[in-house]
């Protein structure tokens, strides 16, 4: 083996370990390595009768392994169940009487009867779509949604459904014991506040719902692209499962739009015009053949007789129909500045409201104020036509100050 083949095997070997790769059969990648490669690198003290057979190149090795990792990760991403179904919670004590909050915690809020009987009802909806397809269930631990997971898991009967609680699917915290009273003035609060940013007294923001949410998705893929994820207790003899077709996620009305909000990638604005579902109200997101991402369809309704679609909730009126952009995920909001419609499409609504600085802060400037045309202008070398809208930025502050 010349000195250079020697490089190559332990460049490979390096490259392997970074990569987190097995070793080759009959390589090893310490200094008892080095001296074999050493001695191979030497002249031969005899001539061999016959060639040495052709070893396998360590980069091709490297190269083959590489390429088998990549196959199994475009093929686990179109083993991806076929649908994500969020589920909300029934009915439950605290939706009918606030002051139960007072003196119960939040985890251990139960539901009503009507509660269970909407999850009852909600399992034979989930069935009608997914017929007999196999499901796995991820839910919060709070006490009504395992006893809406319980409920709806009746229309499953005979059939093994495999379950896993998930605590970052839990319920937004608002602070322990909630007195009636002072929830309300916080309610309203948050109102002006702003509800996606506003953070509860000894609770949670909307913005640390988000932040768990992202890491449960990563998760959550990651569960459906690992082959045997949830074997790890399956003897080697035993055939491995087949993943399941269906992930339901029985959960909270929040925690079910701030998904949607992470997985399609809604901007704020757009998650506060996405209404709250109602107890029970089934949402569905399909994926389509052979592509590995999902579509909302939107809200699934059922009876013996048949189901349908129809939209979530959106809009002031609950009526309005949410932009297409919002149903599947969206990676990037392409603009053109300068252009005329620049920000005409629906999917950039969001930076059409952006308002105008403030003119008041412009009698703070010692030098004169200098507007965004005016340091546009300067920074393109125009300094005639910067020195313009500076004059007239001064005129219209002066004209202000006397009115």
């Amino acid at each position: 083996m010349p000195a250079r083949s020697a490089i190559r095997c332990v460049l490979a070997a390096t490259f392997a370990v970074a990569a987190g790769l097995r070793p080759m059969p009959g390589l090893s990648f310490g200094s008892s390595t080095l001296r074999p490669l050493a001695a191979a690198a030497a002249p031969p003290r005899r001539r061999l009768r016959s060639p040495p057979p052709q070893l396998l190149d360590p980069l091709d090795w490297l190269a083959d392994q590489l390429e088998v990792r990549l196959r199994a990760r475009r093929e686990g991403k179109l083993r991806r169940p076929k649908r994500i179904i969020l589920v909300r919670h029934g009915q439950s004590e605290g939706n009918v009487n606030r002051t139960a909050y007072q003196s119960t915690p939040d985890s251990q809020i139960a539901l009503t009867e009507v509660g269970w009987a909407q999850g009852v009802v909600a399992g034979l909806q989930i069935r009608e779509l997914v017929k007999n397809e196999s499901i796995r269930c991820f839910y919060s631990p709070y006490l009504r949604a395992r006893q809406t997971l319980l409920a709806l898991l009746q229309a499953f009967d005979s059939q093994t459904v495999q379950l896993s609680s998930e605590p970052r699917l839990r319920e937004q915290d608002f602070g322990n014991f909630q007195d009636d009273a002072q929830m309300s003035r916080v309610l309203a609060e948050r109102q002006v506040f702003g509800r996606f940013y506003y953070r509860f007294p000894d609770g949670e923001a909307g913005t640390d719902v988000f932040d768990r949410m992202a890491s449960f998705i990563t998760y959550l893929f990651r569960t459906m692209t690992e082959r045997d994820y949830f074997d790890d207790g399956r003897a080697a003899h035993e055939p491995a499962a087949p993943p399941p077709q269906n992930y339901v996620l029985v959960t909270h009305g929040l925690l079910m739009r701030i998904f949607c909000m992470c997985y399609l990638r809604w901007t704020v604005t757009e998650f506060e015009q996405v209404w709250n579902p109602s107890n029970c109200e089934i949402w569905a997101l399909e994926r389509d053949e052979g592509r590995p991402t999902y579509e909302l369809r939107g809200r699934w309704r059922a009876s013996p007789f048949g189901g349908g679609f129809t939209d979530v909730k959106f809009g002031k009126n609950q009526t309005e129909i949410p932009p297409a952009h919002m149903k599947r995920p969206l990676i990037s909001r392409p603009v053109t500045p300068g252009a005329p419609d620049a920000l005409d499409g629906p999917e950039l609504a969001h930076l059409r409201d952006v308002p105008k600085p403030r003119g008041q802060r412009a009698e703070r400037c010692t030098t004169g104020p200098l507007t965004g045309d005016a340091v546009l202008a300067y920074w393109l070398g125009d300094r005639e036509k910067s020195e313009e809208s500076r004059s007239k930025a001064k005129e219209a502050l002066r004209d202000r100050r006397y009115d």
